[in-house]
Parts: C-alpha cells; structure tokens; sequence
C-alpha cells in the first residue's frame, strides 16, 4: 500500500479537478441508478435495486473522493503578496461607521 501513500498525502485537488470530479460524481451515480434498476427489474426483486444502487454509490465516492493526480493536472499559480510602500500609520487615523455617523450635521 506504499504506492498509494504519496496519493493521499497532498490532500488538495485544483479548480478544474473539483468540477472534474463533479461531473464524474453525476455521471456514476446516475449511471449506478441506471444499472440498478435494470437489475431490479430484471430480478423481480426492489431490495436488489437497492442493493445494486448501494454498490454503485460506494464505488462511486471510492473513485471521487481520493485526491488522484488527474485532479491536480492545473494547480493555481498564486500571486506573491505585496508589500505596502507606506506603512499603515502615516495613512491617518481610521473612522469607524459609529464616528461617521455621529459626525453628520445634517439637521
């Protein structure tokens, strides 16, 4: 199982990984509910269907839910932080909403 470790220790899928793995999570469930009721129905036997669909579901999240490499094919480039030219404190004191408010003469 030493293959797998290097699998599961990133833990970090992409953008495009997430959407990938949400069109392939709809694609296998409804194909194990398709599956399922052929089963069923040939079968005679709705406990089956469940049964099957059941199957389906957990083979389904076996694929998905694993951080595979094919969901980490376009990681993001992050921008570096910037470091402000002035410090904060030479750019005035700051108001709060409560000394905005209280200083409106408006009456």
């Amino acid at each position: 199982m030493d293959f797998l470790k290097p699998v599961f220790e990133s833990g970090r899928i992409d953008f495009a990984g997430q959407g990938h793995a949400s069109r392939l999570t709809t694609v296998l469930v409804a194909g194990a509910g398709v599956v399922s009721l052929v089963i069923g129905f040939a079968m005679q036997r709705l406990e089956l269907c469940f049964y099957a669909f059941a199957v389906g579901v957990v083979m389904t999240y076996a694929v998905v839910l694993p951080p595979w490499p094919f969901f980490r094919k376009q990681p993001v480039a992050w921008l570096e932080r910037k470091t402000p030219d002035a410090p904060l404190a030479d750019a005035g004191p700051r108001r709060t909403l409560v000394e905005d408010v209280s200083d409106d003469n408006s009456d």
